[in-house]
């Protein structure tokens, strides 16, 4: 037997309705929550961050300008100028008055914060590629062994401690930087310093390096 299928006329088929379109897919609000929360950590990381990356070479350590180098009866304050006991000084010092701001010339970690006979109070800050930097006679140290600080942050004050304290030595900063656990010359960062006149170095002779 032959079975016949109806199809129904041309006006049947455009009478019949339409299929409904499918429904746009939607994010379940559980995930988008969860996406935009770790969007928002990633964007408060980066915030944070930021405030640590060195926006310049160096930031001088002091705020006097120009950057003058200590010239006294005791001596001059280049880097290896030369020192009792046939030693040279491992840094230099950077005049600038008791109680000053003393800033981090790069971003990084204090390492030391401790005091020694010659250097007086001195801080030891931690930078990249094997890079630290040395503050020392300070006065007063406003950061911690471990902590984190931001390029131009103020880290102490200024101060006439170690062998500084010898009226006849001007009140000045000791900077010393070094890479690889060999000491360097500061100007080779970016440092612009006023060296003192020929005629009064090696005037004499410190009995600590600093």
């Amino acid at each position: 037997m032959t079975t016949l299928l109806h199809v129904g006329s041309q006006q049947d088929r455009e009478a019949l309705p339409a299929c409904p379109p499918a429904p746009p897919r939607q994010v379940q609000p559980r995930k988008a929550f969860v996406a935009g929360l770790l969007v928002g950590v990633a964007c408060l990381m980066a915030a944070k961050e930021a405030a640590y990356v060195n926006w310049q070479r160096v930031v001088p350590p002091v705020d006097q300008r120009p950057l003058l180098i200590r010239a006294d009866a005791k001596g001059d304050g280049r880097f290896g100028a030369p020192r009792s006991g046939s030693r040279v000084h491992q840094g230099v010092d950077v005049i600038a008055p008791v109680g000053s701001p003393v800033r981090a010339a790069r971003s990084g970690r204090v390492a030391i914060n401790a005091s020694q006979r010659g250097m007086g109070r001195y801080l030891v800050l931690q930078h990249g590629g094997e890079l630290r930097s040395l503050y020392g006679h300070l006065e007063t140290t406003q950061v911690a062994v471990g902590e984190r600080v931001r390029q131009g942050q103020i880290i102490a004050t200024v101060g006439k401690t170690g062998n500084a304290r010898s009226p006849l030595i001007a009140p000045h900063l000791h900077f010393e930087v070094s890479r690889n656990g060999e000491v360097v010359d500061p100007a080779l960062l970016g440092l612009v310093m006023v060296e003192p006149p020929p005629r009064v170095r090696n005037a004499g002779t410190e009995e600590p390096n600093g």
